[in-house]
């Protein structure tokens, strides 16, 4: 996915500046894109570079007399997984700004501080050219400003609406490396099943009869489960009359002070240690956690997003209200993501609530995850709802997905069209320059990466293992150093084993071997 940040500067260049500056930046390994293009055809046209300036300065002349467009209208640097751009505004205007931005990747390190470099070269380079016309004192010069990284209305309701102390909590549950390790798990319905029914058994007291491990690991692996944290083994003590749970005990150790102080039943007085004592498995107050509500969906959803880059900063989750649905908002470059999640069906009910919630943040794209059945009532309530958001010329979209890996995928294509459009609103300013789209040249550039990584890292998979070297020319050396003896080693080509049958060795024959073995180690001493 492609991300896009930038700043502006509240300052005018004229012409002669653009190209000065574009002149300067390529001196500073900076190489202009739309400029080299155009320094190579004049080249060509001229058959040498002697007169490229001139060639240069007259096309410009003539563009800006002709045409109502500049002839330097920005340019764009690209680098191996990232690419800078710059753009002038009019320089007619009032409001005159210079914008500088960056196109990365998600793995792109430090973005920001790569912008910031940027910026402050281009700032020095138009300092120094203003000092030298005696245009603005040093102190007077503008400072860069952030561009896109504004905050959408309905995302900023949304955030004040809940206390900070609440903020930080979800924030930090959903950071948690082992909270997020459990919900992946939970993607499984026979796991979310089996969670439930235990978390049941165990308050109604009769954990036995359903979380004996025998019983359930032939249709689940509690293993797994257990090993990310979602349930735990421990010892029951139930009443062998009524089959009613007593306590329970985190291992045999602390059973064995319990028989020694001959505590007796509550339900029938028999001694302790006359009871049913059995292994059980325990919902962990970590799988009692996730299953709230369907919290497990909003730390999916969570991590999902933050793969995909979004950063945290952009990401807020919503408090659960108690009523088995959860909320979650992300900022994507200026524009609101809405997320409404429930562990169960789709019914009306939470249709209604979904859309006021829509209504209050203003969001611009909505996604549903429901992991049950969509009543038909809900849909066409969400369904009529979109309708009327189109139709008065909103921009708007709504997703419903029934399970995480397809609201992943489906986010992850809404996210790369929001990327797209951001690209292609800042960067076609350059197309005339260049004759061509830019920002599907960039676009197209990140693709033909990305499907070049992907090819490598398969190579990588089926590249063969080294052929292990033959250890036995190497014992056999060994073996020759270590006695004292020459010996001859004969390379064998591979071919059809055959199976030799052993020679019989007589008690003599063995004995006979075994004293030539040490006399020749006695003379190599």
């Amino acid at each position: 996915m492609l991300f896009l940040d930038n700043k502006v500067l509240n300052h005018s260049v004229d012409a002669s500046g653009r190209t000065r500056l574009l002149r300067e930046l390529q001196e500073q390994d900076l190489n202009p894109l739309i400029r080299s293009l155009r320094t190579q055809c004049f080249t060509d046209l001229l058959r040498g570079s002697e007169r490229i300036g001139e060639m240069e300065e007259v096309i410009a002349r003539w563009a800006e007399s002709n045409t109502d467009e500049p002839f330097v209208q920005g340019d764009v640097f690209p680098f191996e997984d990232y690419l800078l751009y710059l753009v002038f505004d009019d320089d007619d205007s009032d409001d005159a700004f210079v914008s500088a931005g960056i196109v990365y990747e998600t793995n792109t390190l430090e973005p920001f501080r790569k912008l910031d470099s940027f910026c402050h070269l281009v700032r020095s380079l138009l300092m120094s050219a203003d000092q030298a016309q005696n245009r603005e004192h040093i102190d007077a010069f503008p400072n860069w400003h952030s561009g896109n990284r504004t905050m959408p209305q309905g995302f900023r309701t949304f955030i004040e609406k809940q206390d900070a102390d609440s903020l930080y909590t979800s924030l930090r549950k959903e950071t948690m490396s082992k909270r997020i390790l459990a919900a992946s798990r939970l993607e499984d319905d026979k796991a979310r099943v089996f969670l439930r029914t235990a978390r049941n058994a165990f308050q109604e007291g009769y954990a036995v009869k359903l979380l004996s491990g025998e019983s359930s690991s032939g249709t689940l692996p509690i293993e797994e489960l257990e090993n990310v944290g979602l349930v735990e083994r421990e010892v029951q003590v139930s009443c062998r009359k009524t089959g009613h749970a007593l306590f329970r005990l985190p291992n045999a150790d602390a059973l064995a002070v319990v028989t020694v102080s001959d505590a007796t039943c509550s339900e029938c007085g028999s001694p302790v240690a006359d009871e049913n004592v059995e292994e059980v498995i325990a919902p962990t107050p970590l799988a009692t956690s996730l299953l709230e509500d369907g919290s497990w969906l909003v730390s999916r959803l969570h991590f999902l997003l933050r793969h995909l880059g979004v950063p945290e900063r952009e990401i807020a989750v919503g408090p659960s209200e108690g009523t088995g649905s959860g909320q979650m908002m992300a900022n994507i470059s200026g524009e609101s993501f809405l997320i409404a999640t429930r562990d169960g069906d789709l019914t009306p009910a939470f249709a209604r609530w979904v859309i006021d919630l829509e209504i209050e943040t203003e969001a611009s794209h909505l996604l549903i995850v429901a992991t049950g059945r969509i009543h038909k009532e809900a849909g066409l309530l969400l369904r009529n709802h979109s309708r009327r958001r189109v139709s008065v010329g909103q921009d708007f979209e709504m997703i419903i997905a029934d399970d995480v890996a397809s609201a992943g995928s489906e986010l992850e294509r809404a996210l790369e069209r929001v990327s797209q459009r951001i690209i292609a609103e800042h960067l076609c300013i350059l197309d005339n320059s260049i004759g061509i789209s830019v920002s599907k040249l960039v676009l197209t550039k990140f693709q033909l990466l990305a499907a070049a990584k992907e090819t490598q890292r398969e190579v990588e998979i089926v590249q063969p293992e080294p052929e292990s070297s033959n250890s036995s020319t190497a014992l056999t050396w060994a073996a020759a150093a270590a006695y004292g003896q020459s010996r001859q080693v004969l390379e064998i080509q591979p071919g059809p084993s055959t199976v030799m049958p052993e020679p019989e060795l007589t008690e003599a024959s063995q004995e006979e071997s075994d004293l030539t073995l040490g006399s020749s180690f006695i003379e190599s001493q």
